[in-house]
């Protein structure tokens, strides 16, 4: 079952369907969010498109809306169903497609659609502000995210996944994949609730040993680069 639809205020939710693969709504300062599932199979979404716009119809037209796809794997097909489908018949005017699924990003920014998270109090100028990128669900085997900031993971970083950032990097739980915080350089940091990974990369330093000492295997860790040197602290939670 849906909520009843509520005007736009501030911040807020405004639609949620329930269930995991369930589209999100939010009221933003610059419009609407969408939050796209990343389970739903592409009939199962576009289902679930096709009921927005009687849903949301008194927002229709001239409407300034953020997609994000999260780490839902995009083409070029489904690219084009979403614009003739969706945007284009209910004048829906998209001032950022986001994605932390490196190939989707690719080709989105191929098409010449604005990748980066609007900035805070920001009014449909399509202007991006560096920020974090927190995730709230765990990352799988083959999902890679790449970023121009901090990541917060809220879940695990399971073998096979990847993560580059240009800030630091914060695991709330397992780290078992490779994560490379600082890609552009400087003294930044990881932290994992419990480090599981066979070697840490911070800027130019790659330690391939970590994942075989005692002292931090399985422990809640952070490690930084400082003056030049990498250092690892068992942090106390």
């Amino acid at each position: 079952m849906s909520r009843a639809v509520e005007p736009l205020q501030g911040t807020k939710e405004i639609v949620e369907y329930d269930g995991k693969s369930a589209i999100l709504l939010k009221g933003t300062g610059y419009g609407v969010r969408m939050t796209f599932p990343e389970t739903a199979s592409e009939e199962e979404l576009f289902d679930q498109i096709r009921r927005f716009p009687l849903e949301t119809a008194h927002l229709s037209g001239g409407l300034d809306a953020v997609f994000d796809f999260q780490g839902r794997s995009l083409s070029k097909d489904f690219m084009l169903r979403m614009l003739s489908e969706f945007v284009w018949p209910n004048g829906i005017s998209v001032l950022a497609w986001l994605s932390y699924d490196m190939d989707s990003r690719a080709l989105l920014r191929a098409a010449g659609f604005a990748t980066g998270e609007p900035g805070a109090g920001q009014e449909k100028e399509g202007l991006h502000a560096q920020g974090s990128l927190v995730l709230t669900q765990s990352l799988r085997c083959g999902q890679r995210v790449e970023y121009d900031g901090d990541v917060v993971i809220l879940g695990h970083v399971n073998e096979g996944a990847e993560i580059y950032a240009s800030g630091n990097v914060f695991v709330r739980g397992r780290l078992k994949g490779v994560v490379h915080a600082g890609v552009d350089g400087g003294e930044h940091c990881v932290s994992a609730g419990s480090f599981e990974a066979a070697q840490v990369r911070l800027g130019d330093k790659i330690c391939s040993s970590l994942g075989n000492d005692p002292r931090w295997r399985e422990k809640s860790v952070l490690f930084c680069v400082e003056d030049g040197s990498l250092t690892a602290r068992e942090l106390k939670v």
